[in-house]
């Protein structure tokens, strides 16, 4: 399935709002929280609805879907690293493992995105 210029730009600025936050509110740029945790999920969560309406002429649509996957996103890198975090205290927490939460919380935002925000051709 090809993807328009407009959905991959809208997918880099989904990631770019939604990992980076969660990166800080997780404590893993400790110099750039500036915010509360709930500060930071709601930049993700808006961020998200933007960029999900950007991504599709469904803006009512795509501002769901996006607002489902950005808190997706959040949610899947808090809660990875937060469990890795409770089972080994002290370890290293490895940059495939944010993706491993990323792409599971991304799931039923993108699902959504395609099932029902994306123009039927």
């Amino acid at each position: 399935m090809d993807e328009t210029p407009r959905e991959n730009w809208s997918e880099y600025l989904l990631l770019a709002v939604t990992v980076i936050p969660a990166m800080i509110a997780n404590g893993l740029m400790p110099s750039w929280d500036v915010l509360p945790f709930g500060g930071w999920m709601a930049v993700a969560t808006l961020g998200g609805a933007v960029a999900g309406a950007i991504a599709t002429p469904l803006s009512l649509r795509g501002l769901v879907s996006g607002l489902v996957a950005g808190v997706g996103i959040f949610a899947g890198i808090w809660l990875q690293v937060a469990l890795r975090s409770w089972l080994t205290a002290g370890a290293a927490i490895w940059r495939p493992e944010l993706v491993v939460g990323a792409l599971i919380g991304w799931a039923p935002g993108i699902w959504l995105h395609h099932a029902w925000a994306r123009p039927q051709s």
